[in-house]
C-alpha cells in the first residue's frame, strides 16, 4: 500500500522524527510512504489541494498561520484525508474534533501512539476501496461496498441498491453478508442489510436512506436494531469528531 503524507511542522528535528517513526511503521506493516516535509502553515496552504495527502499530520504552534487555522482552510476544501495534530499541548484538544481530527498527539510522540493512529487511518482508508463480486444477469460486476445503500433478498435473489443502479444476483443473504463483513452494515431485517453510512435518519419502524427510499427494520428485534445503530453512530461520530447532525 502506498500512502500519501505531509508532516508540517516549524521545527526540522520534529518534522524528521515524526517521518522516523512513520517509517518504522511501514517496514512493519508493509506501507510504502510518499512523505513531504513543510515547515510552516503557509507552505502547507501553498502545495495543498483536495486529495493530494491521505494522512497529514500538523503541528498547531507555528508562525503565520497556525495548525488549527490551516485545518479550517483545508476542510473547506478535502473533507476525506486524515488529520492527525501532532503539538505539545493539550490546550486545542476538543477544537481539533469539530475539524475531524483522526486524533490528536502530544509531544514527544511514542512510536505505540502514532501506530495505534495510523492502524485506524488505513483501516478506513481499505474499507473506502473495499469491493464485492456479483454475478449479474450478464456477468461479473465489482461493487464498492461505500456506494451499496441497502441489500434487499426477495425470492431467492439478491437486490443490491447503490445510488445509481440496482443489481440483482442469485446470492443468498447470509453469504453477501459473510463476504462484506463490514461494521458498516447491520442485519435490520431477515430480508435487509443496510449500509449505516447512508441511512439519514432513523424512524420508527424504518431507516429513510440518503437517496429518499425507507429500508424497514424487523419488528421482532427492533430495539437491539435500533441499540445497534446508535452504538455505531456514536463511535463513528467519536472517531470523526464531532456529530454528524443526524438527529
Amino acid at each position: 500500500m502506498r500512502i500519501s503524507v505531509a508532516i508540517c511542522d516549524d521545527l526540522e528535528e520534529e518534522r524528521l522524527q515524526m517521518a522516523r517513526l512513520l517509517k518504522n511503521y511501514g517496514r512493519r506493516k508493509g506501507v510504502t510512504w510518499e512523505i513531504e516535509l513543510l515547515e510552516s502553515g503557509a507552505a502547507f496552504l501553498d502545495l495543498f489541494r483536495p486529495g493530494r495527502w491521505d494522512i497529514i499530520l500538523m503541528d498547531i504552534y507555528m508562525d503565520g498561520p497556525d495548525g488549527m487555522e490551516v485545518a479550517r482552510r483545508l476542510r473547506v476544501q478535502d473533507s476525506e484525508c486524515a488529520l492527525l495534530f501532532v503539538t505539545t499541548s493539550m490546550e486545542h484538544g476538543i477544537a481539533s474534533y469539530e475539524l475531524q481530527a483522526s486524533d490528536y498527539l502530544v509531544k514527544p510522540v511514542a512510536q505505540r501512539d502514532l501506530d495505534a493512529a495510523l492502524d485506524w487511518c488505513l483501516q478506513e482508508k481499505r474499507e473506502y476501496f473495499r469491493t464485492i463480486s456479483v454475478r449479474s444477469e450478464w456477468d461479473e460486476i465489482e461493487i464498492l461496498l461505500r456506494d451499496i445503500l441497502y441489500i434487499e433478498i426477495r425470492r431467492h435473489t439478491a437486490f443490491i441498491h447503490t445510488a445509481g443502479r440496482v443489481v440483482q444476483t442469485p446470492r443468498g443473504m447470509n453469504a453477501l453478508e459473510e463476504e462484506i463483513a463490514s461494521e458498516s452494515f447491520l442485519r435490520c431485517h431477515r430480508s435487509f442489510l443496510v449500509n449505516q453510512r447512508h441511512i439519514l435518519r432513523m424512524e420508527k419502524r424504518d431507516f429513510v436512506m440518503d437517496n429518499g427510499d425507507l429500508v424497514p427494520i424487523g419488528s421482532s428485534d427492533a430495539a437491539a436494531t435500533r441499540r445497534k445503530f446508535m452504538d455505531w453512530l456514536f463511535l463513528r461520530n467519536w472517531k470523526n469528531g464531532g456529530a454528524a447532525g443526524m438527529f
